[in-house]
């Protein structure tokens, strides 16, 4: 009867210990998200450990191990903890996103692809994979690749001003700059609506290096509280001689020449224009206007002028 009765003593003393070991872990991984929002990472770190201690199968320990090593740039680390919570729960989109990230940052970039294709298999709507898939994509110079993935992300995240930008980047970079001024266009009304104007002037920029007739609207949105004719637009000045056409192609009627160091501003640009051949509708100073043909086999006959001040 005793010894019955030892067993049940020391039984409850195994559940009672247990109960207060899940308790301490939860105590010490609470300290670990505190430390996280103080920004204490060291103390972080020590605390999850002392969760995962306790309690090994915990996902989140390992799971904020990783996005403080990342924080820390500390790949392999980052990586190592990424992948232990994938061996206790394979199906964590987060995860898989964040293990891409660290692997990305690390530079394996083929396993970085992989783990956001994951990500994207088990949820075809979180967009944070296709976004960083789209980087990658044009880093690798990958354009035709990166711009349908950038669209989804975008789909799912429209007002997402940096997908727009980097989608933008795409379609310049295949020759389609309309599409591309309309992203960057898309993300400067993003920024400004978010009040940060100095991120809208440099989606201005971007704007002017693909449509000067976006630009131009773009501009209205930027000074709002001006006239059109008051906004200032950029001029440019010619490389070499140019002869002046009636329409964009080279076959039009030839209404005037321009000589080396004409100065001008570009009012439109041509629908099929393309990183090797572009026209443009330019006006001079003297009111003369006409279509150039700014890029041919890719060569810029132009540049801006660096002291706009004296085209006033």
């Amino acid at each position: 009867m005793k010894k019955h009765i030892f067993v049940i003593i020391f039984s409850l003393f195994i559940i009672s210990s247990l109960a207060w070991a899940e308790e301490s872990a939860e105590e010490w991984f609470k300290k670990g998200i505190e430390s996280v929002k103080e920004k204490n990472y060291e103390k972080a770190i020590y605390y999850f450990n002392k969760t995962i201690e306790l309690y090994p199968d915990n996902v989140p320990s390992y799971s904020n191990l990783g996005y403080i090593y990342n924080i820390k740039e500390m790949w392999d680390e980052a990586i190592e903890a990424y992948k232990k919570a994938l061996t206790i729960n394979p199906d964590d989109i987060n995860i898989h996103h964040d293990l891409g990230f660290s692997l990305y940052k690390k530079g394996l970039i083929d396993d970085a692809i992989e783990e956001f294709k994951k990500s994207i298999a088990l949820d075809s709507e979180y967009a944070p994979p296709y976004q960083l898939l789209g980087i990658i994509y044009i880093e690798k110079k990958m354009f035709d690749q990166a711009i349908p993935v950038l669209k989804k992300a975008l789909e799912i995240e429209p007002y997402y001003p940096i997908g727009h930008c980097k989608l933008g980047l795409a379609y310049k970079k295949t020759g389609k700059n309309i599409l591309a001024a309309d992203h960057y266009y898309q993300a400067g009304i993003i920024y400004l609506n978010n009040k940060n104007r100095d991120a809208a002037l440099s989606a201005y920029e971007d704007i002017i290096s693909c449509s000067n007739e976006i630009a131009g609207i773009f501009l209205t949105k930027l000074y709002p509280d001006k006239k059109p004719s008051d906004i200032k637009t950029s001029w440019y000045i010619l490389l070499t001689n140019m002869n002046i056409r009636n329409d964009y192609s080279i076959n039009s009627k030839i209404t005037g020449e321009l000589d080396q160091g004409s100065e001008f501003q570009i009012i439109k640009e041509a629908p099929n224009n393309t990183s090797l051949n572009s026209w443009y509708l330019i006006k001079t100073k003297s009111g003369f206007t006409g279509w150039l043909c700014g890029v041919y086999k890719g060569v810029v006959k132009y540049e801006i002028l660096s002291n706009p001040a004296s085209s006033n």
